[in-house]
Parts: C-alpha cells; sequence; structure tokens
C-alpha cells in the first residue's frame, strides 16, 4: 500500500514538472488595442513587446507569424543572462529586427554577458539603445515617441534626462525593466502606454499566490499599464500560473 501510494505520489510529481516545462516553452502572443484621443485621423502604430527572453530562442514561427503586422519592436530588458552564448542573443536580435524597428533598455541581468558585448550586438542590427533617452517614429505625419530609462539595478536611472527631448503634443510609450518606475515616470510626464517585465508574474504560483504579481494589462483614461510575464525564465526552467507571454499592441486614434 505504500509503495503504491509513493508511486502515485511520484507520478503526480513527474506529470507536474513536465506541464511546467512546458509552460515555460510556450509562444503566448496578446493583441491589445489603445485608443487615445491626440489623434484624430485613421492613424495606427502597432508595438511589438517582448521582455524577459533570457535563455530562450526567438522561434522562427513567431517571427514569421508577425510579419507584416508590426511597426515597432519594443524588448523590454533581460534579453540575456550570465551563461547564455552570445551567439544566441544575436541570432534572437536578428529574428526580432526582421519585423521593424527595434528598441531595447536593459535589464538586471543583460550585463552579466559584458555590457560592451551586448551592445555590439545591437549596434550592428540597428537596434536604438534607450538608456535614458528616447526616439520618435513618424508615420502621416503623426508620431509616436519611445522614451526608455536604464536599469536601476546595475544602471544609473536618470528619468529627466530621458523625458528630455519629449514635447506636450507627443504620444508616448515609456519602456521600463522593472514597473517600479511607472510612477516616477508619471510624476514628470503623461505616457500613454507604460510597459514593463522583471517580475515574471511570479513564475510559479499557486492558484492567487506568488512571489510576484501576475502580469496584467490595465487600460485607464486615454492610457494603459502592461506589465508582462515574460518570454523566458529565470533560475529554472519552470512555470506555473503564469505562462510565457509577449505582447502585440495597437495603438489607434479615435475616429
Amino acid at each position: 500500500m505504500i509503495v503504491w501510494i509513493i508511486s502515485v505520489l511520484l507520478s503526480i510529481v513527474i506529470l507536474l514538472f513536465l506541464y511546467m516545462l512546458f509552460l515555460a516553452f510556450q509562444t503566448n502572443v496578446h493583441t491589445h488595442s489603445l485608443y487615445i484621443n491626440e489623434w484624430t485621423k485613421d492613424i495606427q502604430f502597432r508595438v511589438f513587446f517582448i521582455s524577459d527572453i533570457h535563455r530562450r530562442k526567438i522561434s522562427d514561427k513567431l517571427i514569421q507569424s508577425l510579419i507584416g503586422k508590426v511597426d515597432i519592436v519594443v524588448i523590454g530588458g533581460d534579453l540575456t543572462e550570465r551563461g547564455v552564448p552570445l551567439e544566441r542573443t544575436n541570432e534572437n536580435i536578428k529574428q526580432l529586427a526582421k519585423l521593424g524597428n527595434t528598441c531595447y533598455v536593459f535589464g538586471n541581468n543583460d550585463r552579466e554577458v559584458g555590457a560592451q558585448n551586448l551592445s555590439d550586438i545591437l549596434e550592428a542590427h540597428a537596434v536604438y539603445i534607450l538608456e535614458n533617452r528616447s526616439v520618435e517614429f513618424e508615420k502621416d505625419k503623426f508620431s509616436l515617441r519611445i522614451v526608455g530609462i536604464n536599469d536601476g539595478f546595475e544602471g544609473n536611472v536618470k528619468m529627466y534626462e530621458a523625458f528630455k527631448d519629449v514635447k506636450e503634443s507627443d504620444v508616448i510609450v515609456f519602456v521600463t525593466h522593472a514597473p517600479a518606475y511607472f510612477n516616477n515616470a508619471k510624476k514628470i510626464s503623461k505616457p500613454h502606454l507604460l510597459l514593463a517585465g522583471h517580475l515574471h508574474g511570479g513564475q510559479i504560483r499557486f492558484g492567487p499566490f506568488g512571489i510576484y504579481e501576475k502580469g496584467s494589462y490595465r487600460e485607464k483614461e486615454n492610457s494603459a499599464e502592461l506589465i508582462s510575464n515574460g518570454y523566458g525564465t529565470t533560475a529554472v526552467p519552470l512555470r506555473l500560473g503564469a505562462k510565457s507571454e509577449c505582447h502585440l499592441i495597437t495603438i489607434s486614434g479615435r475616429h
């Protein structure tokens, strides 16, 4: 009887482990729509947001499913970590850059492979490194400004410097690896979309309980905040209750 119980429990543990491993390597693309008042014309920017790739490889299947559907790619930090071959990171950036103009902010694990090594890869693929600065994209005389800050764990955050080129008329996407900086950004500006990762949704959750809150997309008046569960994992390649995810956000004018 005891042997039977132990066998059942062991089987349950193995099945749970395999299920958590399966969840860790899923590819889930969530779509969101944000309508803003500033654009009175029928204009839209399609932003693909992915964070916390860590050790994962970007699949060609994911890229092919997004070709022609993306205007701007935003990488929300932790693109890599210690032990990840630079060749894999280079291939991931090469894949993402196929989708369109690509922006990146540092995460707390990225510099573990050497900040210069990573910067060289990003610059080779014409990626905008938003280290306390912004970049503007135009379409039909309408513009979208992406503002990004440095990672607050290993780098220096200079919020005012990041927003220094922002104009009052700008439609703003604010990007930070850690969502703790959302409030700081809102104190000096009015971003329409705020993007972050870092928390992995707790990565392993039991019902409503987890180390960190689950990722979410929350719309507010003329704005939205997105905290992603992230694409990859850290420490262990397992997930439960916080599925792997990336996001396609369509920002449109009201008409």
